[in-house]
């Protein structure tokens, strides 16, 4: 009897489907677990096996030498390159990285509500005692929520258990890829800091829309159209617009700003950014913040029962041009010395680039910046905020303990697309 109904529950399509879909959680669960790391007071998630690894700005701040942990004790130390302050997210470089394990950036546009994902963290600091993150594990409970300070403008909600400690942990798919970084949850029904089942993260495709301008070192702002004043739509002013949608307006367009060069006209219809569907207020900005200022956005207006297409410049132009200025010059990637003393060690120098015409090499350690010593990549760069292009500056070299002059001329990065 009991072999006869072990047998007709091994044949079971239901008892296999469940314990198939056990397996697929244990798994992500083990490739994940490594590419956990401990913060002081939260979590991060480390996504490139050179020591990328991004967690939100209330966890990492934008402070350097943090000491971090991987999964088992492993001890680090990690820089904050770039942040975004209103969008609370940081990315962080961990110091001489190699081989380090990691959970890509995967397509949360791909995500659907219901589908089950799981949360990595270290909620009330109890991961700390033995440096092992905590599983949790629920669903996509919404998509494209807006909320506002912090700007989790197009969050990803979940009812997977987020509690504080969890803030900077992945929010994952059961394929083991990063879907979003948890970071913030709801606590108007208790006012108490713990889960009530709403958590938010946010989402991966607009971490990586981020990376580039992250990585250039920095604070990061999130892109808006200056210069445009929008309106809700009244359904009589879209009505029978059919594929189109529903959509803001513009409701003013200020003269000699982004907004008109762009083309934009008041009463333009808004119902598309960057191939996303706009469909109020709160979806415009939702989208808008999804890319950084100084990107360049396609936008769908109806004007005058005619569909246009404008190329839209996110952000103020002189805002971008300051920080981009402020910037390392962008043709040599960066890590701070470490154990070899003071200094910014140089990691690679693009050929052909002002770098390379300076002299400056692989691992050079740059002590000086016109005289003043050089702690790490935060004093090279307040060194290079007020140079102009050209302007040219001399950087003291320890190349292999020899002390080696060069002159680098500041250059401005790329105009944005």
């Amino acid at each position: 009897m009991i072999a006869s109904l072990l047998l007709a529950l091994a044949q079971d399509p239901d008892l296999e489907t469940v314990l198939e879909f056990q397996r697929k959680v244990r798994a992500c669960v083990e490739k994940v677990r490594p590419a956990y790391v401990f913060f002081g007071q939260g979590s991060g998630v480390c996504i490139s096996p050179d020591g990328w690894v991004v967690t939100n700005y209330h966890v990492a701040g934008n402070r350097p030498g943090q000491r971090v942990r991987l999964s088992g004790g492993r001890a680090f130390t990690a820089d904050v390159v770039g942040w975004d302050v209103h969008g609370d997210l940081s990315l962080c470089k961990i110091r001489d990285a190699k081989d380090l394990p990691f959970c890509e950036l995967g397509d949360s546009d791909a995500l659907r509500v219901g589908q089950p994902v799981i949360a990595v963290g270290n909620p009330f600091m109890l991961g700390s005692r033995d440096w092992e993150p905590s599983i949790s594990m629920g669903i996509v409970s919404a998509l494209h929520r807006y909320m506002d300070n912090p700007g989790y403008f197009d969050a990803i909600q979940t009812d997977a258990q987020i509690n504080p400690g969890n803030s900077g942990g992945p929010l994952l798919t059961l394929e083991g890829r990063v879907a979003g970084i948890n970071g913030r949850i709801d606590i108007r029904r208790f006012v108490s800091r713990v889960n009530t089942g709403i958590g938010y993260a946010v989402p991966a495709n607009q971490i990586k829309r981020y990376m580039e301008a992250f990585k250039a070192g920095g604070p990061v702002d999130e892109g808006d159209i200056a210069g445009l004043t929008i309106g809700e739509c009244g359904r009589s002013e879209y009505e029978g617009m059919g594929e189109y949608g529903d959509g803001v307006f513009a409701a003013g367009v200020k003269e000699g700003t982004p907004a008109e060069r762009a083309g934009f006209e008041p009463g333009d219809i808004i119902f598309e950014i960057g191939g996303k569907r706009i469909h109020n207020a709160n979806r415009f900005f939702g989208v808008i913040s999804g890319w950084p200022q100084g990107e360049t956005v396609r936008v769908k207006v109806r004007r005058k029962g005619e569909v246009r297409e404008l190329r839209v410049l996110l952000g103020d132009p002189a805002r971008i041009r300051e920080r981009e200025l402020g910037r390392l010059p962008a043709d040599f990637g960066f890590l701070p010395a470490g154990e070899d003393g003071p200094g910014v060690r140089v990691r690679s120098v693009r050929k052909g680039g002002p770098a390379e015409q300076a002299g400056l090499q692989r691992d050079d350690l740059m002590q000086q910046a016109d005289g003043i010593p050089l702690r790490g990549w935060d004093d090279l760069r307040r060194a290079l905020q007020s140079r102009k292009p050209g302007d040219e500056v001399k950087i003291l070299v320890n190349r292999d303990g020899k002390a080696v002059d060069l002159v680098l001329k500041a250059a401005p990065r790329p105009p944005p697309r």
